[in-house]
C-alpha cells in the first residue's frame, strides 16, 4: 500500500529564479541550515516547516528536479532536490542527502518529479 503522506527533514534555501535559469553562480535569497527544516508532502501540498514558519506549495504549481551542481565541466551527483513553482520569482532547493527517495515520494504521491535515474 502506497502512503499518502511522506515527512522528511533537509535544509532550504530559495534563490533568484534568474539566476537559476541562466546557470549564473546562485546567490541565496533566503537560508535554513539542514536539518531544520521538516518537509511534509501529501497528493495536494508540500509542506516546509521550520522554527521561523512555514511554506505550503500547490500541487499544480511546482516541478521537482534533482538538482546537479556542477565542478567546472562535471556534474556532481544530485544534493538537493529543485523545485520551481509558478508565478514565483524563487526557486527551492531542498537539501537532503537521500535526493532519489524524495523524488520517488514525490512521484508516488502524483507530484511532477522527474526520475533520478535520468
Amino acid at each position: 500500500m502506497i502512503s499518502d503522506t511522506f515527512v522528511t527533514r533537509g535544509g532550504l534555501t530559495y534563490v533568484d529564479r534568474r539566476d537559476f535559469t541562466r546557470g549564473d553562480t546562485l546567490s541565496a535569497v533566503r537560508r535554513l541550515a539542514w536539518p531544520t527544516v521538516k518537509l511534509h508532502a501529501d497528493d495536494s501540498t508540500l509542506t516546509f516547516s521550520s522554527r521561523t514558519g512555514s511554506d505550503t506549495l500547490q500541487h499544480a504549481q511546482v516541478t521537482a528536479l534533482p538538482h546537479r551542481p556542477f565542478h567546472g565541466r562535471f556534474p556532481l551527483p544530485a544534493s538537493a532536490v529543485s523545485l520551481e513553482v509558478e508565478g514565483r520569482d524563487q526557486v527551492l532547493l531542498f537539501w537532503t542527502p537521500c535526493v532519489g527517495a524524495v523524488l520517488r515520494e514525490l512521484a508516488e504521491l502524483g507530484w511532477d518529479a522527474e526520475d533520478p535515474g535520468h
